[in-house]
């Protein structure tokens, strides 16, 4: 589906960088950057598919042969998935805009990543991003090994005993849109890891 990679692309082309750069960068707003374009994604999908139901049954003359509902019913999901939609292009545009995301990115160029495809079971070694979350929790920014589950990912903080779960996007694990596969970020050849 074409449309899969558009969000990347606007994000692209009005930021100067990639969703795998922005995840790397140390600013709460670009590691934001590439769970909103995913939940946009997945809002825009969503709603060409009720507007195609929708129109597939206005087609096909459905709406005459049943009842009102039948129009009503996708209607109204079209429009609490547009509502979904404007509040997360809203959240993207205030990611775009804030300030210290655009100074850093100005003052930094972006970081050359790879993708390294994961499935849930494998523990690998990721940088953490610096969500909001991981930085409450002062783990942004370090190396660590994580445990990758279907949703969530977990790992053991050091000196800690119990096990801590973190989100996809907290554990700096992203869903390639075309390949509808799970993979992590490492630093190109010429960039060292993090603590190694």
């Amino acid at each position: 589906m074409p449309h899969l990679d558009t969000i990347s692309r606007w994000i692209t082309a009005t930021t100067d960088r990639t969703l795998d750069q922005h995840a790397t960068d140390p600013i709460p707003a670009a590691a934001h950057l590439p769970e909103a374009a995913a939940t946009l994604r997945h809002l825009r999908t969503e709603l060409l598919l009720v507007v195609d139901r929708l129109r597939t049954l206005l087609i096909n003359d459905d709406d005459l042969n049943g009842s009102t509902n039948t129009v009503a019913s996708p209607v109204e999901t079209i429009r609490e998935l547009a509502r979904e939609y404007r509040y997360t292009r809203n959240w993207i545009d205030t990611l775009i805009g804030d300030e210290a995301r655009a100074a850093y990115a100005e003052a930094n160029p972006g970081r050359s990543v790879r993708r390294r495809y994961v499935n849930p079971g494998d523990t690998v070694l990721v940088v953490l991003p610096h969500t909001d979350s991981c930085r409450r929790q002062n783990l942004a920014g370090h190396a660590t090994h994580i445990k990758v589950g279907t949703s969530d990912a977990r790992l053991r903080p050091p000196g800690s005993v119990n096990p801590l779960w973190l989100s996809h996007a907290d554990a700096g694990i992203y869903r390639d849109p075309a390949e509808d596969r799970l993979y992590i970020l490492q630093a190109a050849a010429d960039e060292a890891v993090p603590g190694h």
